[in-house]
């Protein structure tokens, strides 16, 4: 008996040529859109999951609030780690991990700079799974000036991965060798820091022996705990952590109201990758929400696919109704034409399913390129991929053949032998109620494909406002040099860059709104008489603050808002800093804040007293989701001067860049020319939202096609059977513009429809969504137009093509069987 089902299930795929194409070409079609997306979601939800403790590893975190505003850091004070492995018996080990960005290595007279560089503790290794390839990590680490390579750093540097023993000089410290003593695997792509060379710890002192709960440095905490059952408690835990080490802690806190604290808590190390967004993570995180909408268009796509599939079937029901009345009368069982049905259903799928998997393997590449991923077809993805494969043919082919095998099934053979389907349907319906039911998923159809259209115009739209908004400085035609660290004067490279063609201006710095370099400070507004040490209570701002010189503002095209810039004839200005507006509001002197006397508790080791000279308008220099904070700039140029970035005039960027190339390789003859472009720069900090924008077309497009298909279909198959009624409508006078009238107008109802249904959910959802950005775009109705724009005018050059051919067909043919 299985072997007639299929030979009869082959014969009607055979049979009905056109219907089964569109069914494997839409069903491949979502299943293979379903398959690239799965490949996504499973790498993103599998990060850091390659560290056998993964589930007993949490990161520590620092939240301070300020006045009431909350600034949430991925950092611990380098205490923090020391402290919780005496006092917290859940704890089992801590690890530290600082990253350090353009290390410069000397091999020979090379001078290369390393962008993946982490200082860490010696017990990094114990905490997390990175295999050992030669050399001992953990013992290696605990003497200073050594260093762990991974397999990449050992190849670029030695040629081999036989490098323990051998050394490096960093060249902003000529004095010391650093020794190689262990090469480990490259870190997993899957992590949440990356780096090539890891440092010891000890022997930097800054990092080593601060003893300052409150000193944020860019490092990572992580704690290894005894018990995966002990986070939640742990967590808990944390939350009193200052009140039961720092002295005066909590009275602070109580005096404050709440609207100035200081506290720890903790994030799973599983958990960093899609739900934590804090300033100093160690990479760039991405976000649930799109594993949630990647995830949700997976499933909207093969359930599109899944509805056409049913369409078409409950559609051809008239045309197999004889076939079914036929069987009955020579003693088909319904429950044998059930198994017929689903059989075919399952079988069409099953061959989709074969071709999306071989579709999926060639457009893998692609898209990796898409998404930035690096996907595969290897043997640990097919151990879970092709069990899963066979679910989804199994759930697929009888989800989508269910509703047609039952009601064809019911049918009564003699009522629809004597040609009179209706009456032949059984207790489950009627042919009416197969119509309305076509017409329910066709409006589903649509309104998933309305709701995808508008989400992505959206995304889009926000993309756009990122790129275009003012962002308080002027990014264009900025030319950044970058590691001038180890030149014996940068202040000449910078006269002499200023000295050529098509040059603006220059500055000295290396803290731009574009880059990475961040100094985190905390500062409080020195009480009259200056001398004076600011009184108990005194609010206790933490803001950014950044090393610069007077030519910064103008090269960055900022604005003052209010006093000066620095300036080359006042000497007092080494001790002058400019305020952000953020920045006044949070010390409370937004009003009146020329000339107020700021001090900083340590600047570099050291307590000093700044003068306020001026205010510049607030600029961006972090992601646009998140608000501006405060920011103070000191004129103190010797301290950091790392980068040369040089404004250029417009149309001279390719000019001037020739010509600085020269002048970099006769101040650093042994240094690459390392440099970038600003505007460059920017488009990096949003480079992961415009990529998920992209997905989000791509898989739109896919949506409407696969709807369409299915739209195809129904509107081939209503022409053919109303062929007859239009050969007499058309014997009878009616126009070929009547005709595809007729044809095309409960489609056109049915999309309306779905517009009602689909306009006000994807106003909820997408204005959710833009609450993730501090600035952000509006929802216009234009929005909804255009996306209505683009469904009815796809739906109607696949309806009309149908109608139109329906049309123009010759009457006679067509009713020469009467």
């Amino acid at each position: 008996m299985p072997g007639i089902t299929t030979k009869l299930a082959l014969r009607q795929l055979r049979k009905n040529k056109t219907f089964t194409l569109l069914n494997i070409l839409g069903l491949t079609l979502g299943l293979t859109t379903f398959l690239l997306i799965i490949l996504y979601i499973n790498d993103e939800l599998r990060f850091d999951r390659y560290n056998t403790k993964a589930d007993r590893i949490v990161r520590i975190n620092s939240d301070l609030v300020d006045d009431g505003i909350l600034t949430s850091f991925a950092d611990a004070a380098p205490v923090v780690a020391s402290t919780l492995k005496t006092n917290y018996a859940q704890v089992e080990s801590t690890a530290r991990l600082c990253p350090e960005h353009g290390v410069r290595f000397l091999r020979g007279n090379d001078d290369l700079t390393e962008q993946y560089v982490a200082t860490v503790d010696p017990s990094f290794f114990q905490v997390f799974t990175l295999q050992t390839l030669e050399g001992d990590a953990i013992r290696g680490l605990l003497q200073p000036y050594t260093m762990v390579f991974t397999e990449t750093a050992a190849r670029k540097y030695f040629h081999t991965i036989d490098a323990v023993g051998k050394t490096l000089q960093r060249s902003d410290d000529r004095n010391r060798l650093w020794t190689v003593v262990a090469v480990i695997k490259d870190v997993p792509k899957q992590s949440c820091f990356n780096a090539d060379i890891f440092l010891t710890i000890h022997g930097q002192s800054l990092l080593e022996k601060n003893h300052n709960f409150y000193a944020l440095f860019p490092m990572s905490t992580f704690v290894l705990l005894k018990d995966a059952k002990d986070k939640a408690p742990f967590g808990k835990i944390l939350a009193g952590f200052m009140g039961r080490f720092v002295k005066g802690y909590s009275a602070y806190e109580q005096a404050s109201g709440g609207k100035t604290a200081f506290r720890l808590n903790s994030t799973p190390l599983t958990d960093i990758h899609l739900h934590s967004h804090r300033t100093d993570e160690l990479a760039g995180n991405s976000d649930i929400q799109y594993v949630y909408i990647f995830g949700a268009i997976a499933v909207f796509v093969l359930l599109i696919a899944g509805i056409n599939f049913m369409n078409l079937s409950t559609a051809r029901s008239t045309t197999r109704a004889r076939e079914v009345g036929v069987r009955k009368v020579l003693g088909s069982a319904r429950a044998q034409l059930i198994r017929q049905f689903l059989g075919e259903s399952v079988m069409v799928t099953t061959l989709a399913a074969i071709i999306a998997f071989l579709a999926t393997w060639l457009l893998l590449p692609a898209f990796n390129r898409l998404t930035g991923k690096e996907l595969a077809l290897d043997e640990n993805t097919l151990r879970w991929l092709l069990p899963a494969l066979i679910a989804i043919i199994a759930v697929v082919g009888l989800f989508s053949g269910a509703w047609p095998a039952f009601f064809l099934s019911a049918f009564r053979p003699v009522q629809v032998l004597k040609g009179q389907i209706a009456a032949g349907i059984g207790k489950t319906g009627s042919v009416r109620s197969a119509g309305s039911f076509r017409n329910i998923l066709v409006v589903l159809q649509f309104s998933i494909s309305i709701f995808l259209i508008v989400g992505a115009l959206v995304v889009y739209r926000q993309l756009y406002f990122i790129q275009h908004r003012d962002p308080g400085y002027d990014r264009n035609q900025v030319l950044v040099v970058k590691d001038l660290d180890g030149i014996t004067n940068p202040q000449t490279l910078k006269m002499q860059a200023t000295q050529v063609p098509g040059v603006v201006s220059a500055t000295l710095t290396n803290f731009l709104p574009t880059g990475e370099q961040r100094w985190h400070n905390w500062g409080s507004v020195r009480q009259p008489p200056a001398s004076a040490p600011s009184p108990e209570g005194t609010t206790v701002v933490e803001t950014q603050l950044w090393i610069v010189d007077e030519d910064y503002v103008p090269t960055m095209g900022m604005h003052i808002a209010q006093g000066r810039n620095f300036a080359h004839d006042h000497p007092t200005d080494s001790n002058a800093i400019i305020l952000n507006e953020s920045a006044a509001k949070a010390y409370g002197i937004a009003a009146d804040p020329l000339g107020k006397t700021i001090a900083y508790h340590s600047y570099l080791g050291k307590p000093v007293d700044f003068t306020v000279i001026g205010i510049v308008k607030d600029f961006n220099f972090t992601s646009i989701r998140n608000s501006v904070t405060p920011l103070v700039m000191v004129d103190r140029p010797r301290d950091n001067q790392a980068g040369l970035n040089i404004r250029v005039a417009p149309g001279d960027l390719t000019d001037v860049l020739a010509k600085v190339k020269p002048l970099w390789a006769a101040a650093a003859p042994h240094k690459p020319f390392n440099y970038s472009f600003m505007d460059q720069d920017f488009d990096a900090v949003y480079h992961a939202e415009q990529r998920m924008g992209d997905i989000v077309v791509v898989l739109t497009a896919l949506a409407i096609a696969i709807a369409c298909l299915g739209l195809l279909g129904l509107a081939a198959y209503a022409a053919e059977q109303r062929s007859k009624e239009i050969g007499i409508r058309k014997i009878l006078g009616a126009s070929t513009g009547t005709i595809v009238a007729l044809l095309s107008k409960n489609f056109a109802r049915l999309i309306v429809i779905a517009l009602a249904i689909a306009v006000p959910a994807a106003w909820l959802a997408m204005n959710a969504w833009l609450q993730n950005f501090a600035y952000r775009t509006t929802i216009t109705p234009g929005l909804f137009v255009i996306a209505a724009a683009i469904i009815l005018l796809t739906a109607a050059a696949t309806t009309i093509y149908q109608s139109l051919k329906a049309a123009i067909a010759n009457p006679a043919e067509t009713l020469r069987s009467e």
